[in-house]
């Protein structure tokens, strides 16, 4: 009875180290006290087989279980980047097979009349304001054909099998995208307001010195 459990503890033992990461089999291997020599051997044995497939490729399975663990429905694109959705805005992870890092963009989050000089003046000014003071780039583009301007935010980060705690540094990252929405919407917002300041005074001042009939 006693070796039947233990067999069978082996086997609950082997399905939690397949969910673990690298970094937290690498604490069981480098803190091996209070752990079989069983449990250990299979550690190792997982440790191993993780380590031989290329970092990419684990990179793009721990990104899969992050989003899905996320909430986040995804797909991934002919090029093997994945396509997703988080908190409701369109986002996009480019994975390089040489690189340690990886590119996520948000698709076109805001479009303006090109036709509207002084708000397409405000969105530049924005941006600038928004990249000085945020963690992700907020860029523009321009549409001749359609006649808008677009914007959209980039950042590149270090994403390596392993960092510790993944879904919440990818979900802080996300984050990120959102307070430099807030900053260039806020700062767009804030400049129509004193430019209508302005305005106003400037017509008041107009007023003061029209010719009194």
């Amino acid at each position: 009875m006693a070796e039947s459990n233990y067999k069978s503890s082996l086997k609950e033992w082997q399905k939690i180290i397949n969910k673990m990461s690298i970094s937290e089999l690498q604490k069981i291997i480098t803190y091996p006290n209070g752990y079989y020599p069983d449990y250990l051997k299979l550690a190792k044995e997982k440790i191993e087989a993780l380590t031989s497939i290329p970092e990419h490729v684990i990179m793009k399975g721990m990104l899969r279980k992050c989003l899905k663990e996320l909430g986040c429905p995804f797909t991934e694109t002919e090029d093997g980047d994945l396509d997703f959705y988080f908190q409701g805005n369109h986002f996009l992870i480019l994975l390089g097979e040489d690189s340690h890092y990886i590119d996520i963009c948000d698709y076109c989050w805001m479009k303006i009349d090109l036709g509207d000089t002084e708000k397409v003046e405000r969105l530049k000014h924005s941006i600038n304001y928004a990249n000085a003071n945020g963690s992700v780039t907020t860029v523009y583009f321009t549409d001749d054909e359609e006649k808008y301007m677009g914007v959209y935010c980039t950042t590149s980060i270090l994403y390596r099998p392993m960092i510790t705690e993944l879904k919440d540094y990818l979900a802080i990252r996300l984050n990120n995208f959102f307070l430099a929405h807030d900053l260039v919407n806020s700062e767009m917002t804030l400049m129509a307001e004193r430019d209508r300041k302005k305005q106003s005074e400037l017509d008041l001042i107009k007023l003061d010195k029209s010719p009194v009939n």
